[in-house]
């Protein structure tokens, strides 16, 4: 009797150690699926919040992206065509400083001073790609060097923009 009451608790024992190690290796993954927009401005991590693409007249797209004393926009043409972010060959480039469709815009406020600085023909240089657009979000990369658009200004010339990134961002 004492053997057989021994082998059912073996049983049971392992039965139980058996549904701990498939209870305990659970993994909770999260997926984060809100926009982003975000890179390196003059040397440090740069993050805009409540990132929205808007569709404007005239058949452009502007990006935009805000903290809490700054703004900075990306408006290029819009895709006439969605974009595969598996397929390569499907990606749009946008050179900035060549025309004022496709511009980078930068706005910095502190108290009651406002500096604005952009990309426009022969003003500052850079790069959008697109690599993502299905008509609901938008993905891409960024670069750029925007120009103080106000030549009295104390505020510095230009502003640098390194491995810009938007992800994402939803059509508007």
């Amino acid at each position: 009797m004492f053997f057989k009451i021994r082998k059912v608790m073996k049983k049971i024992l392992s039965y139980i150690i058996v549904l701990l190690a498939f209870v305990s290796c659970g993994e909770d993954i999260s997926v984060n699926d809100t926009a982003v927009f975000q890179g390196v401005k003059d040397n440090a991590t740069w993050i805009g919040g409540n990132a929205v693409a808007t569709i404007e007249v005239g058949n452009k797209i502007s990006i935009k992206a805000v903290t809490l004393s700054e703004s900075m926009s990306l408006r290029i043409p819009k895709p006439t065509t969605f974009v595969n972010p598996k397929k390569e060959s499907s990606f749009i480039t946008h050179v900035l400083g060549t025309t004022t469709i496709k511009k980078a815009t930068y706005i910095l406020t502190t108290g009651s001073d406002v500096f604005t600085y952009e990309t426009a023909i022969g003003v500052g240089d850079g790069e959008i790609v697109i690599k993502e657009y299905d008509g609901n979000v938008i993905s891409g990369t960024f670069r750029f060097n925007a120009e103080n658009i106000d030549p009295e200004s104390t505020a510095q010339e230009v502003v640098n923009m390194q491995n810009g990134v938007f992800y994402k961002v939803p059509v508007q």
